[in-house]
This record gives C-alpha cells, sequence and structure tokens, in this order.
C-alpha cells in the first residue's frame, strides 16, 4: 500500500484526509519539510503556517522529490496555475469530499495531473499565449481519433460541456458521451482533465 504524507496543523482536517484516504494508502502526518522517496504521495495544507512565503525553487525541489498535491480551504486558480508551473501535480479544496479526495489521489499517484474544470480552462489560455503551442494542442495522439471524435475531444478540452458540444455539432448528448468514451480509450486518459492536458502536451 502507498504511503501518503499528510502536511497540515490543522487536526480536524488531519482527520478528515485519514478518513477519506486510510482505505486506499497508508496515511503518515509530516511537516513542511518532510522526508520521503521520488513517488512518495504528498498532500499539503495551504493554510500551514510554515508553507506560506515559499519560494518557487523550493516548491520546484520538493516537487522532484515527491508528487505533489496542493490544498487550499478557499481555492483561486491564480495561486493553482502558480503552482502547478513549480511542479505541483494536482490543486484541489481542502474539505473535497472523501470519494472526490480519493480519486484526486489515485490519479496523482498514477502520475497523471489533477487540476479543476475553470483552473484548466485558466491553463489553457495561458498555453495559447506560448508560441508554436496552437500545433502542439492537435499533435499529441489527436491523429489516433476519428474525425469527430477529434471535434468532441477538442471542444471538451476548451471545456465545453456535454450539452455545449452536442449544440455545436447538433448530435444527441448521448453521441457526446460515446465520442469521449472513445476518445479517453484510444487516448489513454481517465477524464477530461487528463484529456484536456494530453491534448495540450501536458501530460507526464
Amino acid at each position: 500500500m502507498q504511503t501518503l504524507y499528510l502536511v497540515s496543523h490543522d487536526s480536524g482536517l488531519l482527520q478528515h484526509w485519514q478518513q477519506a484516504a486510510s482505505g486506499q494508502f497508508r496515511c503518515e502526518t509530516a511537516s513542511p519539510d518532510w522526508a520521503a522517496g521520488p513517488d512518495a504521495l504528498v498532500l499539503l495544507d495551504l493554510a500551514h503556517p510554515e508553507l506560506a512565503g515559499r519560494a518557487p525553487d523550493w516548491w520546484q525541489t520538493r516537487a522532484r522529490e515527491g508528487l505533489l498535491i496542493a490544498c487550499n480551504t478557499l481555492p483561486d486558480d491564480h495561486e493553482g496555475l502558480r503552482l502547478l508551473g513549480w511542479g505541483v501535480r494536482g490543486y484541489c479544496h481542502a474539505l473535497a469530499p472523501a470519494g472526490l479526495l480519493v480519486q484526486v489521489l489515485q490519479v496523482v499517484a498514477a502520475g497523471e495531473i489533477w487540476a479543476g474544470r475553470t483552473l484548466v480552462q485558466r491553463l489553457l489560455g495561458a498555453l495559447q499565449q506560448l508560441p508554436g503551442q496552437q500545433a502542439a494542442a492537435t499533435g499529441k495522439g489527436i491523429e489516433l481519433l476519428s474525425e469527430r471524435e477529434q471535434q468532441v475531444a477538442q471542444l471538451a478540452a476548451r471545456g465545453a460541456a456535454n450539452k455545449e458540444i452536442a449544440r455545436e455539432l447538433d448530435i444527441t448528448e448521448r453521441t457526446v458521451k460515446a465520442h469521449l468514451s472513445a476518445a479517453f480509450t484510444k487516448l489513454e486518459v481517465a477524464d477530461r482533465v487528463q484529456l484536456t492536458l494530453k491534448l495540450n502536451g501536458l501530460r507526464p
């Protein structure tokens, strides 16, 4: 069973994390200067006073020493974008429901990146500012998809909901779901966030 290091000074939050994750991970509390291997999964409470003001190079160094998931009770897309840029592998609400928290942990443990929908949209906006990024958005396995699957995948990667995709392409929502399911399988991704990241060259 993989060890999950929990970094928080809030006993209530630690209890919530332990109750949510104990069935899937071996939980251990740790300090902000934990000692763990490069594959260690680390859940960090950004309200911890010892994490405030940590420089980018600290985050970058620690991100090479573990799979970091940063949590905030007041998540902010600007903060999430900054942390992802520093190597953090996930960003979510500190009090996420148990089922969602376990999903976040499993995704990051599998080597993927977790980010909420609005954060992914902001990330895409930042990527589109970079030279040559538009080509990358269509060059990461998109050729494996049929023409219609490509259309659906690209709209989903821009943050469009199933209803919006169905209206845009004049198909049913059920058909949208079928195309997305096929795209997930062909591209070896688990969800829309991973699809978005892969199509934009960000999947590890």
